[in-house]
């Protein structure tokens, strides 16, 4: 659209200034100006030539005024006139030649004609003829017709007018189209140096629409991503850092431990059977918290990276529940912990979920809420509270424990990686600070949300929501080609 703006603009505004000329001039229909001068050859060629038959076999004509009247009139409407003259003297001058040339010799035109003359910026083309009166007179008449319909400089003047006007329209609009493109290229360029320089954070507007708009759009795309994923890797950085950073932390204490025993092994402290056994038994119990240790973070890592694949099945969450946590009420009850499930009689809800996955999230928040428990007194009431609830599209699962509860300000962090509460810092607790955050990675994984809170009385709450599983129409033998 702009070259074709380019293009035709400066012509179509030629044409309107012409129009304006000629209306301006008191030429008010062009139509009618261009058919005259169409017509004007064929109207010449009639009246010449009558004048001619009338010179050549009636020259009596000339010596009568009213014919010589009319005729000169019916020249001057063709940008014409005649001269006349007998016996060397003019009889008569067309007042159209007059009035093109007042202080024209006349007389010496006649007697030396031209073969083409000038009068005010007109060019005429001249035709002689000699005749002779019916009384024996010798005359002369020579004819003066105008050739243009316009003065002379008009055409180049014109021209030239008419070029410096399509090209001065031209060059403008070349400048603000060429400003309209530059323009957002130069910002395009900044905003490419930016990045160059590793500045992302300069906004790239589109200014324009188009093609330009178009780019500028694209680049800004580009822009967000390229920041997103410069951000993602210096957080993934961040991340094997402090992963680092917690393994050293979490590797060394039982390292140092295994190696304190292994050398009151060797150096003979433990010097009894009972000793040794007692040694042996810690050696094993710390290499088993590193093993589980390197389990988790190489189950986190995956899960982080999104590496980890889900085999999801249908499954009935409530016997799922029933069933797993009839496994663990064994091992729950020889660490003094009841266990209490409650279904309230809910009816069969199907969910899409890995068992495995699943199991290993509520296993970690267990294990969480005994660790807890474990700092109160032996005496404490320790129970576990399960509970399964149905929701328009999920289902909801509360495991609700009897230990001393969350801090407040610890709430919103639990689920981070490495984050372990001011109470479980201390060698009988330990942790890994993954536990919780697998099961966030896990559950999202799943499509569901997780989060904890305090229960009104005392003990924490970790509540899971799962969607459930949506009904999927079977397809008969004879619907096998219908598109459901």
């Amino acid at each position: 659209m702009s070259y074709l703006a380019m293009v035709f603009v400066p012509i179509i505004l030629m044409s309107v200034f012409m129009l304006f000329i000629f209306s301006a001039g008191g030429l008010k229909d062009v139509r009618h100006y261009l058919d005259n001068e169409q017509n004007e050859t064929y109207l010449q060629a009639l009246v010449y030539g009558e004048l001619s038959y009338v010179l050549r076999n009636n020259a009596g004509e000339l010596e009568k005024q009213e014919y010589v009247t009319e005729i000169q009139d019916r020249l001057g409407e063709l940008w014409a006139g005649l001269l006349i003259s007998r016996d060397g003297e003019i009889t008569s001058v067309a007042p159209f030649l007059q009035q093109a040339s007042p202080h024209e010799d006349w007389k010496q035109l006649l007697e030396e004609p031209p073969k083409a003359a000038a009068f005010n910026s007109f060019r005429y083309e001249t035709s002689e003829m000699n005749l002779t009166y019916p009384d024996g007179g010798e005359g002369k008449a020579v004819l003066l017709r105008r050739i243009d319909t316009v003065p002379i400089y008009w055409r180049p003047v014109g021209t030239l007018f008419s070029l410096a006007f399509i090209c001065l329209t031209s060059l403008l609009l070349t400048y603000f189209v060429s400003r309209s493109i530059i323009r957002p290229i130069k910002k395009l360029e900044a905003a490419a140096l930016q990045i160059k320089d590793g500045d992302l954070t300069h906004k790239v507007v589109a200014t324009t629409r188009g093609e330009i708009g178009q780019l500028s759009i694209a680049f800004e795309d580009m822009r967000v991503r390229l920041k997103h994923s410069i951000d993602q890797s210096l957080q993934y950085e961040e991340n094997r850092k402090m992963l680092l950073s917690h393994i050293s932390h979490d590797l060394k204490t039982p390292i140092s431990a295994i190696k304190g025993y292994v050398e009151g092994i060797m150096d003979g402290i433990a010097n009894t059977d009972e000793k040794r056994i007692r040694y042996m038994e810690t050696i094993y119990r710390k290499a088993s918290d590193m093993d589980q240790l390197i389990d988790e973070l190489f189950l986190f890592s995956k899960l982080d990276l999104q590496t980890v694949a889900f085999d999801f099945k249908v499954i009935d969450m409530s016997r799922y529940m029933e069933h797993f946590l009839d496994e663990q009420r064994f091992d729950l009850e020889k660490s003094g912990v009841r266990l209490i499930y409650e279904n309230s009689g809910m009816h069969p809800t199907m969910i899409a979920a890995d068992p495995d996955k699943l199991s290993r999230v509520l296993t970690n928040i267990l294990n969480n809420c005994i660790k807890y428990m474990g700092q109160q007194l032996e005496e404490s009431r320790k129970e576990i509270h399960v509970r399964l609830k149905e929701l328009d599209e999920h289902i909801l699962v509360e495991i609700e424990d009897s230990g001393p509860g969350i801090e407040k300000e610890d709430l919103p962090y639990i689920f981070d990686r490495f984050y372990r509460a001011e109470q479980s810092r201390n060698s009988e607790t330990g942790g890994s600070g993954l536990g919780l955050a697998i099961v966030k990675q896990i559950i999202e994984g799943h499509g569901g949300m997780v989060w904890a809170e305090n229960a009104e009385k005392s003990g924490a709450r970790f509540c899971m929501k799962l969607p459930k599983s949506m009904l999927v129409k079977a397809v008969d033998d004879h619907e096998e080609h219908t598109n459901h």
